[in-house]
C-alpha cells in the first residue's frame, strides 16, 4: 500500500500541473450512476474502500472481468469499482455530456430527486444527490429542473438547489463559503476513504469543501501536503483561513492527519467525526498530534495537483487558459 500510494502521489504530481486535452479515441469510459459510489483497492465489497466517487463523476475505464472495473478518477487516483455502481460511456457520449448542459448541485443536505414535477412522497424518488454532484439538466422553470442521470433516467428537483456547471467551475474561489461547507458538516461521521457529505476521512474533508469551490486537490493527507504553497513555519501568525495543516503520530512520523485551519488557532478536521480543535497546547480543546507544516491551496490552481475544473478536459472540451 505505502510503496503504491508514492508512486501514485508522483505519477499524479506530474499529470495534474495541466492535464491534456482528449483525444476523440482517447480512452474507454464509465461515469457514477449513483450517490455515491465506492473505490476499493482490490476486486471485491470485502476489500479496504480507499475512496469514493460522486453522481456524475467521469472515470477512465483501465480494465474490466465484467463484475468490477479497474478506474482512474479524475485525480488520477486509481483503484476498482463494482460495475452496479456507473454506467457505461463511449468516447462520443462522453464529448456530448461536456458540452451538454448541466447542472451542479450547492445543496449541503443531500437533494432529492423525484419522477414527476407533483410528486414529493416517498415512492416519488428516483435518487438524491449530494453536494458537488454533476447531472445533465435544465431549468423548466423557477422552481423546477428536469435531469437526466448518467443511466439514463429522468427526474426533477428544486431549482434552487442548483447553479450551471460553468458557473460552478469558473466562479472565484470565495474562502469564507468554504469554511462554512466544513462547519456544516460538524458532527459527520469519520469513514475511512470516504469524501462526500455523508461521510468524510480527514482528507476527504479537504476533498469536499474545495470540490464545493470548484477545485480538484489530490485524494490522500500524504498527496496533499505536496500541492500548494509549503508552510514550514511554526507561528500561527503565518497560517491563513483554508490552509491545511498536517500532522503526524511521532515527531518523524509519516503524515497521518490533515486538518483545514480557521483562526485564533482553530481548525477543523475529521477524526472519529468532523470536529473543532486547537494547535495551542494551553487550550481545553489542544489535540496532542505532531504537527508537521501546512500548504495553501488557494490562489494555487493550476499548479500541480490543484485544478480549477473549467480546465478539466474530462469534464470541459474548452479549457480556459485564463483560470
Amino acid at each position: 500500500m505505502a510503496i503504491r500510494s508514492t508512486i501514485r502521489t508522483l505519477i499524479t504530481l506530474f499529470s495534474l500541473s495541466f492535464l491534456p486535452e482528449l483525444s476523440a479515441q482517447d480512452s474507454a469510459w464509465v461515469q457514477v450512476r449513483i450517490p455515491v459510489a465506492c473505490i476499493r483497492d482490490g476486486k471485491g465489497h470485502s476489500t479496504e474502500m480507499t475512496s469514493q466517487a460522486i453522481m456524475g463523476t467521469p472515470l477512465r475505464l483501465l480494465d474490466s472481468d465484467g463484475e468490477w472495473l479497474h478506474i482512474q478518477s479524475p485525480e488520477g487516483y486509481e483503484g476498482y469499482m463494482n460495475v452496479s455502481s456507473v454506467a457505461n460511456k463511449t468516447d462520443e457520449e462522453m464529448q456530448s455530456w461536456r458540452n451538454a448542459e448541466r447542472l451542479v448541485s450547492i445543496s449541503k443536505p443531500e437533494v432529492k430527486v423525484y419522477a414527476s414535477m407533483e410528486g414529493r412522497g416517498p415512492r416519488d424518488i428516483v435518487t438524491e444527490l449530494v453536494l458537488s454532484s454533476i447531472v445533465e439538466g435544465q431549468a423548466l422553470n423557477d422552481s423546477i429542473v428536469e435531469i437526466r442521470l448518467p443511466d439514463g433516467r429522468i427526474g426533477y428537483a428544486d431549482a434552487n438547489s442548483f447553479v450551471k456547471a460553468e458557473e460552478w467551475a469558473t466562479t472565484p474561489f470565495d474562502m469564507d463559503k468554504a469554511i462554512d461547507s466544513a462547519y456544516w458538516l460538524l458532527g459527520t461521521p469519520y469513514l475511512w476513504g470516504a469524501c462526500s457529505t455523508k461521510g468524510v476521512d480527514c482528507s476527504g474533508l479537504v476533498r469536499v469543501i474545495y470540490f464545493d469551490q470548484g477545485v480538484l486537490t489530490l485524494r490522500d493527507a500524504r498527496q496533499q501536503i505536496e500541492i500548494g504553497t509549503r508552510i514550514e513555519s511554526s507561528e500561527l501568525s503565518d497560517l491563513e483561513r483554508g490552509d491545511l495543516l498536517f500532522f503526524s503520530n511521532t515527531p518523524d512520523g509519516r503524515i497521518s492527519h490533515v486538518a483545514v485551519y480557521d483562526e485564533d488557532g482553530r481548525y477543523i478536521h475529521s477524526s472519529g467525526l468532523v470536529k473543532t480543535n486547537y494547535m495551542r497546547e494551553n487550550d481545553p480543546d489542544y489535540s496532542k498530534r505532531f504537527y508537521r507544516g501546512a500548504s495553501r491551496i488557494a490562489g494555487n490552481e493550476g499548479t500541480p495537483g490543484i485544478v480549477k475544473m473549467i480546465n478539466h478536459p474530462w469534464y470541459f472540451n474548452k479549457v480556459d487558459q485564463s483560470q
